[in-house]
């Protein structure tokens, strides 16, 4: 990375040109504050993205991959062009809604020990988005499909009226200065140069998701902090399912969270989560059950989302073989 501007803004795309040319819009709209770089690493996208943003933006560097390398790799073929004191991930399904990376970069300015530093996220409603999480206990991640099922298990035998949807319902405030926090989302971080120098680049091993997790416990390990900046605003759709399918990605997704935690905690860890996966699903399968029996209302499709999540569980605690899209092979 040569350090010639104040930041470096990386976006990966792969078939979401319309995304695409939003993204971009907003960045250069709204981004004066500070110079920068906008560099695009296009997976071999067959929609047209590389040509329409050649028109649109003949100042954005464009990287073509021949195949399709994943989010990881992309962002890698970036921050080997990088010329930024600061590098920012970007997903394309985002637009600023002020300067954002202004507002990021004086923040990292004034505070040395950040390592990493995100924007508060937004829907397109306005309404508050989480911009970060905690750093799952390795022993809670494995339990993570068991206990909202064993709650809602309990709502059905017991016959309780409290839907879990109600005990979600927290209202997200947003502080009013910027904060320590664990783990900003991968939606958009921007990550100080002297920090990827210390950590290295991302783990090429991940496809997609979970590299940017990987790369904030990487920084908290060589101790740099990471903030939140609720001055820097950033709209992002939330393009994640809630459908609880064995699909593709959530293979792909799973076998990252797998690496993860073989890679950071060990084998024990790792056959843990397996085993918290396989435990979810028979649990799924229990509430199926109960459910056609309980339910008075549309018994028989709870009973059969309650299957299907057990079927997905099931392929998701047996995964082995490695899971790419054709493009990527």
């Amino acid at each position: 990375m040569q350090n010639s501007v104040d930041i470096t803004i990386g976006l990966v795309s792969y078939n979401t040109k319309d995304l695409v040319v939003r993204c971009l819009s907003s960045v250069i709209e709204h981004t004066q504050g500070v110079s920068h770089q906008i560099i695009l690493v296009d997976n071999a996208s067959k929609d047209g993205t590389v040509d329409i943003v050649k028109e649109k933006f003949p100042s954005v560097e464009i990287i073509r991959s021949p195949k399709n390398v994943g989010f990881s790799s992309a962002i890698n073929m970036a921050l080997a062009q990088a010329k930024g004191r600061y590098f920012a991930m970007f997903n394309s399904d985002t637009a600023l809604l002020n300067d954002t990376f202004t507002e990021l970069v004086r923040f990292a300015d004034s505070q040395p020990d950040c390592g990493i530093a995100c924007p508060q996220l937004y829907y397109p409603d306005g309404k508050v988005q989480v911009s970060h999480y905690p750093f799952r206990n390795p022993k809670k991640r494995a339990f993570r499909e068991v206990h909202p099922r064993l709650s809602k298990l309990k709502q059905l035998v017991l016959a309780d009226p409290k839907s879990m949807e109600e005990a979600n319902k927290k209202v997200r405030e947003v502080p009013a200065n910027p904060i320590k926090v664990q783990r900003p989302r991968g939606v958009c971080f921007m990550v100080r140069r002297e920090c990827i120098e210390d950590i290295g680049p991302m783990d090429g091993n991940f496809f997609i998701f979970s590299e940017d997790v990987d790369w904030a416990w990487r920084a908290k390990l060589a101790s740099w902090n990471r903030y939140l900046v609720p001055s820097a605003k950033l709209m992002h759709e939330n393009h994640a399912s809630v459908a609880q399918r064995a699909t593709m990605m959530q293979k792909i997704q799973m076998q990252s969270v797998y690496y993860f935690t073989y890679k950071h905690f060990g084998f024990l860890a790792w056959l843990r989560l397996r085993f918290g996966n396989f435990l979810g699903g028979l649990l799924a399968l229990l509430l199926s059950v109960v459910s056609l029996a309980t339910n008075k209302n549309q018994k028989k499709k709870i009973s059969s989302e309650f299957f299907q999540e057990a079927k997905a569980l099931f392929q998701l605690s047996f995964l082995t073989r490695k899971v790419l899209p054709a493009d990527a092979r």
